[in-house]
């Protein structure tokens, strides 16, 4: 007689990543830890981080200068809170000078980028009405940058002795609207901000 022996079942779980993640226990915080963390972190605040208790006679006669707590730099520190006798004072002196060497009177400055524009009046009546003349016929073809050119003078120039017919602003700002047809919701409501901050320029707010 042959007795049956049971086999086994062989826990193929590892096979299975996400199955076996999936019965991993969650970790929990037992009372006990959580108490013993809770006292760890109940720290009394430095007697620094309070203003001592003063009348109303003392605030007016000294000012109270509290830095965050961090390594001490001469950039940080005021002069006016440095005894005379501090070292931080001549190095917050050679910091500034460092910082802005062309404070000194006999300090060359550098050479400008780009030259300055000299300003030219070699223009004459007959020329201005001439350029009056071509924009008020055909404002299409003779735009601010071609009479410019042809005159050489600035864009600037040209716009303040002539304006362009009512057609050409009519056919520019069809163009814009075309262009802001295209506009979603963030660049549309950004350009109202814009015009908003533009408004509230004048009134100082």
């Amino acid at each position: 007689m042959s007795l049956a022996i049971p086999k086994r079942p062989v826990n193929l779980l590892f096979l299975y990543p996400s199955f076996a993640h999936g019965n991993v226990p969650a970790v929990r915080r037992h009372e006990s830890s959580a108490r013993r963390t809770t006292k760890r972190l109940r720290v009394k605040p430095d007697p620094s981080s309070f203003a001592p208790a003063v009348t109303a006679d003392q605030l007016q006669q000294h000012v109270v200068f509290n830095p965050p707590s961090s390594s001490p730099s001469p950039y940080q520190t005021p002069a006016v809170f440095l005894p005379p006798s501090d070292p931080r004072r001549s190095l917050l002196a050679q910091a500034h000078d460092h910082a802005n060497p062309y404070t000194q009177p006999n300090k060359r400055l550098p050479p400008p980028i780009e030259k300055s524009a000299e300003k030219r009046y070699h223009l004459k009546e007959e020329e201005i009405a001439e350029i009056r003349r071509l924009r008020q016929e055909d404002p299409f073809t003779w735009s601010r940058k071609k009479l410019a050119q042809k005159f050489d003078c600035s864009e600037f120039f040209v716009a303040m002795i002539c304006e362009a017919s009512p057609e050409r602003k009519a056919q520019q700002q069809r163009a814009l609207d075309e262009i802001k047809a295209r506009w979603g919701n963030r660049r549309r409501h950004a350009r109202e901000d814009r015009q908003k901050r533009r408004g509230l320029w004048g009134r100082d707010e």
